[in-house]
């Protein structure tokens, strides 16, 4: 038994670590995608996908560091699925500030639709607060102890809080999201239509945070002396700043498909900035690359095309030649547009 938890346990870790670089991955794309898309935006708003993206990065050291010690430094100890390192400890404690951004960052979203409805928001933000602090506590407790036994026997209860609070706060943002985006629907078709895309789109991003939380809660109560719930919580970070940032950029696609206003059929990224395929006008469509570019950022590439057709003429371009291109891309947003 106890070399099968320990084979398990490190198998876990392996591929939670790699799963982990692989969201955080995609979290680099989707900050410089951002940066791209949106040079417009206030700094405050650009600081804080910067500070995500930092922390992203320290986290993913954190479980890469977790990972060597595991599978390289503890090679041949037969109890090493019991030792804390404190890179763990440090990498719980970087989850914890990720999600309590991300959380207050929507609770501050849900204040703005709830027209200021302290009733519903401060006993998130406090909760979400609550999450971070016993997350805090269960890091620093983690390297003091050394050792999941000992930490299991004394403050399991802690990581535990830590965990149902995420979920709680999780689950009420979505809920409450859901609640006034339908309520604010008026009848107008495409009004409509964009307050169903956010709909479908804040649950479904709700759910990916939502059932990997509980996934590893489950594993956390029923299997506490196997890493496999180690493996889920070092996804779970990467999970939150996807989710901020998707967020963050699917204002460009929702811009562009609600000129494809539609009754059923709405696609907007949960992980992914872009979609790699849609639904327009009820059939679902396969995109190119290029297609794709053309309609996450459309105006920025008509500007890049007439820019680069200047610097590639010879000599100075014919005052015919530049208007006939620049009607072509008119008539191209026109024809979307229909």
């Amino acid at each position: 038994m106890a070399d099968h938890n320990l084979r398990v346990s490190l198998g876990a870790v392996l591929v939670g670590g790699m799963v982990s670089a692989a969201l955080s991955g995609i979290v680099s794309m989707q900050t410089a995608l951002y940066y791209r898309l949106f040079p417009r935006d206030p700094t405050l708003v650009k600081l804080r996908v910067g500070v995500i993206f930092i922390l992203d990065t320290l986290h993913t050291a954190m479980v890469c560091a977790a990972n060597w010690m595991y599978l390289v430094e503890g090679f041949g100890d037969s109890d090493v699925n019991d030792r804390v390192f404190w890179t763990v400890g440090v990498s719980i404690a970087l989850t914890a500030i990720t999600t309590v951004f991300v959380h207050l960052f929507f609770t501050y979203r849900l204040f703005k639709f709830s027209k200021g409805n302290y009733y519903i928001t401060v006993p998130l933000a406090l909760l979400a607060l609550g999450r971070v602090a016993a997350a805090f506590v269960t890091a620093i407790e983690l390297i003091k102890t050394g050792y999941y036994s000992v930490f299991y026997q004394t403050f399991r209860s802690v990581f535990t809080i830590g965990l149902v609070l995420s979920l709680i706060v999780d689950v009420s943002i979505t809920i409450g999201l859901c609640a006034y985006l339908r309520k604010s629907r008026t009848g107008s078709g495409r009004l409509d239509y964009i307050l169903d895309s956010v709909t479908l789109y804040t649950v479904e991003n709700g759910m990916l945070t939502c059932i990997t939380t509980v996934v590893s809660l489950i594993f956390w109560l029923a299997e506490p002396h196997v890493l496999i719930y180690l493996g889920l919580h070092f996804a779970i970070s990467k999970l939150y700043a996807n989710s901020f940032l998707a967020s963050m950029n699917a204002r460009k696609i929702l811009r562009t498909q609600t000129s494809h206003a539609s009754s059923s059929g709405h696609r907007l990224p949960v992980l992914f900035a872009q979609g790699f395929n849609g639904r327009v006008s009820g059939k679902r469509t396969s995109f190119h690359p290029d297609q794709l570019d053309l309609t996450g950022t459309r105006l920025q590439i008509t500007v890049d095309k007439t820019v680069d057709h200047v610097i590639d003429e010879d000599g100075p371009p014919k005052a015919g030649m530049s208007h006939h291109h620049h009607s072509s891309m008119g008539s191209t947003g026109a024809s979307q547009s229909v």
